[in-house]
């Protein structure tokens, strides 16, 4: 719970793409209190704060910004870190590797490898999250965490052992928003005169923006004008299955960063009724939720219990490529995914224990980078290039 009418203090973990584009919306939100941005590269960490500052400053507000460099990979210095600081809230967008990277290969190969579904990638998007949170223990925090990378199983991974983040930040949102958005085309009415209340995984993201025609992962919708329910009326499963394409690569961090922002700011002020979240106490998938005295909770959903929710996104992982996670929070791949990334770039996995999982990241990550060299990418060239082009 975050103390009462006190600005919250708020640290900012990682400073990539996302890290960046949540940098510069927190610039902007005066609600808050001192914004500490923290990441290991702190040349590039202290350009993109005085950047995100003054560009602030320029625009009429007046951040109190700071950076500290920070690396996960030194726990106990980042527990020190954080016991110093006392932040409200840690957002962390730190990972082992952008999502994005492998859309910078050629066609041919980046389409062989598309036909694992993205769980694969899980050692990837699951260490850092694991190392800040073994290093909030060690600091004894007792505030807000909020993490970005693959929260619907992430962080659904580390509550089996003990570890779960406050709640996730994006995906499940970032649906519900574009659900919202063609409610509203649908029905004619103004925006803010639709609710939409969703229950649903990250497996449903990319079909609900760039289509599917066939079975989607399981979930749950309903859409409301006011307190009429208007789920078929606009369209029911149309709604999902419209297509509404978005840029590939870093520009498309800022829908996420929206969506992290907004549950920042409900935060702030104590109180919001109507938001979704992946990942809520470590729940996996995503769900409505509010937020009411600085505490984030399940919210009521008419028509579908709590363990139902939680069932249906237990349900979807294997639409992720995920066959199951286990009681020890070892996840199993589904075998058709772990084929082809043993298949295209000779990595074999077909469960991730966590405590194996920097083991296998840093496997995972060299056989990407050779397959990539074989295809005539350089990586970390292409990476800058696309940045700085977007």
């Amino acid at each position: 719970m975050l103390p009462p009418a006190r600005r919250p203090k708020v640290m900012l973990i990682g400073l990539g793409d996302l890290g960046s584009a949540l940098l510069e919306l927190l610039a902007r939100e005066p609600g808050l209190g001192p914004i500490i941005a923290a990441s290991r590269d702190a040349g590039r960490g202290e350009l993109r704060t005085n950047l995100a500052r003054l560009g602030a400053i320029a625009q009429g507000y007046a951040p109190s910004m700071s950076f500290i460099p920070l690396d996960l990979d030194q726990p106990e210095g980042a527990a020190e870190i954080v016991h110093r600081e006392r932040p409200d809230i840690i957002l962390s967008t730190a990972t082992r590797q952008t999502w994005w990277l492998a859309d910078l290969l050629p066609e041919k190969q980046a389409a062989r490898l598309r036909q694992a579904r993205f769980g694969v990638w899980l050692p990837l998007h699951f260490t850092l999250t694991s190392k800040l949170m073994q290093a909030l223990r060690a600091a004894d925090y007792r505030g807000m965490t909020l993490t970005a990378p693959y929260p619907d199983v992430v962080n659904a991974v580390l509550a089996k052992v003990g570890l779960a983040p406050t709640c996730g930040v994006g995906n499940v949102d970032e649906i519900a928003a574009k659900v919202r958005v063609a409610a509203t085309e649908s029905l004619g009415e103004p925006i803010d005169h639709i609710e939409v209340v969703l229950v649903a995984h990250h497996a449903l993201h990319t079909p609900a923006f760039e289509g599917a025609r066939g079975p989607l992962p399981p979930y749950f919708l309903r859409v409301y004008v006011g307190n009429a329910d208007a789920t078929e009326v606009a369209g029911g499963e149309k709604l999902l299955r419209a297509v509404y394409r978005l840029p590939l690569g870093a520009a498309s961090c800022f829908l996420t960063a929206g969506s992290a922002v907004r549950l920042v700011r409900a935060l702030s002020a104590g109180e919001e009724p109507s938001l979704h979240a992946p990942a809520p106490g470590g729940l996996p998938g995503g769900y409505p939720i509010v937020v009411r005295g600085g505490e984030i909770r399940l919210a009521r959903i008419p028509g579908l219990s709590r363990e139902d929710a939680i069932a249906l996104n237990e349900a979807s992982h294997s639409f992720d490529g995920i066959e199951r996670i286990e009681s020890d929070g070892t996840v199993v791949f589904c075998p058709q995914d772990a084929a082809v990334i043993r298949n295209v770039l000779g990595y074999h996995l077909d469960k991730l224990n966590p405590l194996d999982a920097e083991d296998c990241a840093r496997e995972l990550m060299a056989k990407f980078r050779e397959f990539a060299g074989r295809a005539g990418v350089d990586l970390d060239r292409a990476w800058q290039a696309a940045r700085l082009s977007r």
